[in-house]
């Protein structure tokens, strides 16, 4: 069994770390404010704040973001503890379960 440990802190882009404070603080920049950003995810203006102080967006918040900004802001950034690498893996692995199935 494969076990990987995800900190819920800070995940690795490639440009560096980023931690989830850091990626929805990026995702407001790009929409130009917490409103414009709320408007966009279906969320009110106040949990975006929320969100931005805490840095921990709900899991839906986190999926509605990567979706809003075309996949530039990942779920997995926004919520590593629920979409982190250890999701990734299961994924994949499932993935190739299901080819090898297929063929």
């Amino acid at each position: 069994m494969i076990s990987i440990a995800v900190s819920p802190q800070s995940v690795v882009d490639g440009s560096g770390t980023m931690s989830p404070q850091d990626a929805i603080t990026r995702a407001i920049k790009e929409f130009g404010s917490e409103t414009r950003l709320a408007e966009a995810i279906g969320f009110s203006q106040g949990s975006v704040n929320r969100a931005r102080r805490t840095g921990r967006p709900t899991a839906e918040m986190a999926v509605n973001i990567e979706i809003a900004t075309g996949g530039r802001i990942k779920r997995a950034w926004l919520r590593p503890d629920i979409f982190g690498a250890h999701v990734t893996l299961i994924e994949n692995l499932w993935m190739q379960t299901t080819r090898r199935r297929a063929s």
